[in-house]
């Protein structure tokens, strides 16, 4: 009889064990989903604050004033009535790892673009799980690597950053697997403390996991062309191109990289050409 009391009361013991483990992990739950909510929240916070007092939209006065008596259809520059004015002086008191500032009309995009300037690692990712203040946790930033250069003057620029589910961050580049929606939404506009640039977006892919810049060097003309290539290697029913834009070794890109909803080997990809440059007048 004492045997099967003790045997019970072992029962009782493991019970109560696996009930306070149980507890345990869902307060540990709790805590991480308010501080996930909290985090995303101030992230908000700070990013729209960046906004509200650095960017302001409309035709910049650092486009060029073109005297249409001087100058063919053909040259006259091109007015882009939702180019961003960019005030990085300012941005700079918050992060002066801010590069560039990227605005996509009709998508949620429209954020500083940051590099790790402390990082000795080529394809350092600090930003992938930092806010534009430094604030460890997502959402993190849109971000390039260390390996391209801060004023987007290779031959293709990876911008990289998260795909979340409240739609900021570059989840809302999923509207470009619409081809309606890219033709009315043609631009995606990059400005850094020396130019604004205008850029053409021409096709959005869905595209395994490699590392794009690790594995193609875009200074090689037959490296280049096998990325151009491998874009079309494996065509999707998903992937959209933009008729009568044909990507060549000649044209300046920005790769927009974001995850794909629950396919951890699979990537979005949109490309954009530029197409037009114009210096800012600091």
């Amino acid at each position: 009889m004492e045997k099967k009391n003790n045997g019970n009361q072992k029962t009782d013991l493991i019970r109560r064990g696996i009930l306070i483990l149980a507890a345990a992990g869902c307060v540990i739950c709790m805590f991480c989903a308010v501080m996930y909510f909290v985090k995303g929240r101030h992230a908000g916070r700070v990013y729209e604050k960046l906004r509200q007092e650095c960017v302001a939209f409309g035709m910049a006065e650092q486009l060029p004033k073109a005297d249409p008596q001087e100058q063919t259809e053909e040259e006259m520059p091109h007015e882009y009535e939702e180019m961003p004015v960019v005030d990085f002086e300012t941005l700079w008191e918050t992060n002066t790892d801010i590069c560039a500032w990227i605005y996509i009309p009709g998508t949620e995009v429209n954020y500083p673009v940051l590099q790790n300037a402390a990082a000795t690692d080529p394809h350092d990712t600090y930003y992938l799980d930092h806010t534009v203040d430094r604030v460890s946790g997502l959402p993190g930033a849109i971000y390039i690597e260390p390996c391209n250069a801060r004023d987007f003057s290779d031959r293709n620029t990876v911008l990289y950053g998260h795909h979340m589910k409240n739609g900021t961050m570059f989840a809302s580049l999923d509207r470009y697997k619409d081809n309606v929606f890219m033709e009315e939404h043609p631009y995606a506009y990059l400005v850094t403390p020396e130019q604004n640039m205008v850029y053409e977006v021409c096709a959005a892919v869905l595209y395994d996991n490699r590392h794009i810049m690790g594995i193609y060097d875009f200074e090689q003309d037959s490296s280049y062309q096998a990325f151009l290539d491998s874009l079309t290697d494996n065509r999707n029913m998903e992937d959209v191109f933009r008729e009568g834009v044909e990507m060549t070794t000649d044209d300046r890109l920005i790769t927009l990289s974001t995850c794909v909803k629950d396919q951890d080997d699979r990537r979005l990809i949109v490309e954009a050409v530029l197409i037009d440059v114009y210096e800012r007048e600091n």
